[in-house]
């Protein structure tokens, strides 16, 4: 009896796993077929895909080599990837998949010329200027990966003789930007480890260790990564892997985001959604922005629509830079697709050292004992919209934008923009170029090593705010005159200015606030929707000076995941309706309210300061048509009203009409209120 019952049970096993087999199969199957059938949407003829036709560009244009006796044109440097661009068509897994009819995802090739040239309207103000080419929003290393030989040293050998400069450098994001898969110290080396309780992992479906040379990014913000061929990844793999070019290549779902994988979950954004309508609580909502996986999204493409194919020579270099030590561009290409040999040549990652100073630096000449490149190569990133020149033809040039908020490394185009700039500040006035992390690299925010701060030029604003009493005499002028505005991430699906979010990670460099009940600092062009998903060519504002500006808005109201003003150590969050800590009434959705509680202290502040000058001037004009008024009155009146024309100053000086200190700058009004009734007691001026 016994026996026949173990056989039943093992039959019943053998046929629930059988079962079990037989429906993954046929899930896999199923998935398969899905996949080859959404693959259909995108086969071309033979001969009419993207490179078909980029290779018969290459071949019109031909393949240059440059004379290094002459200076290199901006041209030159463009057609000086055309082999490179060659050698990929022919070696690229992205081509495999395409004849083979395993893409999903139409893609474009995206070159120098596009990048360098192109970009942002460059040929328009090429031919306004006068200039056969303009590249208005990258800066160009003076070496490229593609130059051999070349005499970069590595930055272990200038830290030799810099060991401070290189202790600086070495604890900072700049020299974390380009990193191994096994150098992830975050993840211990294993970036496919899901993180943040999500199933989201650095390196998306389908690609592993093997297949990359190098992952970009930090725990900051986003990671993306460079393929073991040097093409930045802007796919993923699915129903297979890279490694042996099995599945499906999909576009899109390439990018770990730090901001929606950690903070921006269904449950936030369920409550985002309460208050800047439309925002996305669902996958599907993230639309092209997104993917399959909570955490992961589209850069560089859309979800399973679009994709560049854009070695690293086009983009990624210009910034997350990296340099080897071959001898010869042959060997250089030789080692394309070899991650191995490719990472044992690595003499340099990230920002460092021969970036800004050039190959070798002092240690072959005078060549390279000065400065190639600055800061403004990888954070000035300009754009040029002939309408928005006309404001202020002395700064025709506007900032950068991927989508509706300012692209990342937009901060000196920002800069420039600025009374400061006009003023002779620059990026070093303030920071340590060395020292550009001072606190620990995992953290979502950033403290700058900082040579000079806003209290060092600005006294009396100071005074004002630290004579407050209450949270802001505690706060940073960066708190309210540098929120976090730039996207790092493209993420246009969660991007809404006009609520000053979702996707900021980076501190904006205008500083001038506005306040106005309805200007806004960002918008789309005449005309357009505000739909930050489906509206190209949002720019800043300017004010009637040609100025940009802050909203009360971003000033005050931002909700931003990654600003220290928000969530460092002690931060209340703001008034931000999402993060904030402060009773409810503080916590803003919308400009009108910030523009009414502002109203409330500049009113008084404004009313009291029209009164001072009257006052001032009643008591001028008093003295002046009577010059029988005895030496005694005259002076003690004048004392009085000096007195008071000094608060006149101070609050003239500090600018902010009662924000920075609304008690204090009352208590002062009132004070020179009383000196003036004194005055013109003294004088018989009658109210």
């Amino acid at each position: 009896m016994k026996e026949g019952l173990l056989k039943l049970a093992r039959r019943a096993c053998i046929m629930a796993f059988a079962a079990t087999v037989a429906s993954s199969q046929l899930y896999a199957t199923t998935q398969s077929e899905e996949l080859a059938t959404e693959a259909k949407k995108f086969q071309v003829p033979a001969g009419q895909s993207a490179a078909d036709k980029y290779q018969v560009k290459l071949n019109d244009a031909g393949f240059v080599q440059e004379d290094s006796s002459v200076p290199r044109t901006l041209e030159d440097y463009v057609y000086g990837a055309n082999d490179f661009f060659d050698l990929l068509i022919k070696v690229h897994p992205m081509f495999k998949y395409e004849k083979e009819g395993r893409l999903i995802g139409k893609y474009t090739m995206s070159d120098r010329m596009e990048e360098f040239v192109e970009m942002n309207h460059g040929p328009e103000y090429a031919k306004k200027m006068g200039q056969d080419h303009v590249a208005v929003t990258y800066r160009l290393g003076m070496e490229s990966i593609l130059d051999y030989p070349n005499k970069f040293v590595g930055p272990k050998k200038c830290g030799e003789c810099h060991p401070a400069q290189y202790a600086q450098w070495s604890r900072s994001r700049h020299s974390l930007s380009v990193r191994f898969p096994d150098e992830l110290a975050e993840v211990d080396g294993d970036p496919k480890r899901k993180m943040y309780g999500t199933e989201a992992t650095i390196l998306p479906w389908g690609i592993y260790p093997d297949d990359v040379y190098a992952v970009i990014g930090t725990p900051r913000t986003k990671y993306g990564f460079l393929d073991r061929w040097l093409v930045r990844g802007t796919y993923h793999i699915e129903d297979g892997n890279l490694s042996d070019m099995s599945g499906y290549m999909v576009a899109g779902g390439n990018q770990f985001s730090r901001n929606w994988a950690e903070h921006i979950t269904p449950e936030v954004a369920k409550k985002i959604a309460e208050f800047s309508p439309g925002f996305p609580t669902t996958m599907e909502g993230m639309a092209h922005s997104g993917s399959k996986v909570w955490g992961v999204n589209s850069y560089g493409s859309k979800n399973r629509e679009t994709m560049v194919f854009q070695p690293a020579s086009s983009y990624c270099e210009v910034c997350h830079s990296f340099k080897f030590d071959f001898k010869t561009k042959d060997e250089f290409f030789a080692a394309i697709g070899n991650k191995d040999e490719l990472r044992k040549h690595t003499i340099a990652k990230g920002i460092h050292c021969e970036e800004c100073h050039g190959a070798g630096a002092h240690l072959y000449g005078a060549r390279g004992a000065g400065m190639p490149s600055n800061c403004e190569r990888c954070h000035q990133r300009f754009s040029y919209h002939e309408d928005d020149a006309k404001i202020d033809p002395r700064k025709p040039f506007n900032a950068y934008f991927k989508s509706s908020c300012p692209s990342c490394g937009t901060e000196g185009a920002q800069l420039y923009n600025s009374v400061h700039y006009d003023k002779g500040m620059r990026c070093n006035t303030c920071h340590d170029p060395h020292e550009v992390t001072a606190n620990d690299w995992r953290t979502e925010y950033t403290l700058t090593g900082i040579k000079k701060t806003c209290q060092d030029c600005h006294e009396t604003q100071t005074e004002f705010a630290k004579q407050t009493g209450g949270i802001h005499a505690k706060d940073n002028c960066t708190g309210c005159h540098m929120p976090n505005m730039m996207s790092c991430e493209n993420f246009a699906a969660i991007q809404n200015p006009d609520k000053a979010g979702f996707d900021n990670v980076r501190a904006s460099h205008i500083w001038k606030i506005k306040v106005d009940k309805t200007a806004k600092t960002i918008n789309p062009p005449e005309g357009k929707d505000r739909d930050p998903l489906t509206v190209k060519g949002w720019r800043f504002a300017r004010d009637t000076n040609g100025k940009f500006f802050v909203d009360l808005m971003w000033s005050c109201g931002r909700t931003s995941f990654s600003d220290v003003n928000l969530v460092g150590p002690g931060a209340s969050g703001c008034h931000s309706p999402i993060q904030s800590t402060l009773p409810d009434d503080l916590k803003y959705t919308n400009q009108e309210e910030i523009y009414d509680a502002v109203m409330k202290w500049q009113t008084p502040v404004k009313t009291g300061y029209e009164s001072i000058k009257k006052g001032l001037r009643d008591i001028d004009k008093t003295i002046a048509n009577n010059p029988g008024l005895s030496a005694a009155k005259k002076s003690e009146a004048m004392l009085l009203a000096k007195q008071a024309n000094d608060i006149k100053d101070r609050l003239e000086k500090d600018g902010s009409w009662g924000v920075h200190g609304p008690q204090y700058s009352s208590k002062i009004v009132n004070e020179a209120l009383v000196y003036i009734e004194q005055a013109h007691n003294i004088l018989g001026i009658k109210k």
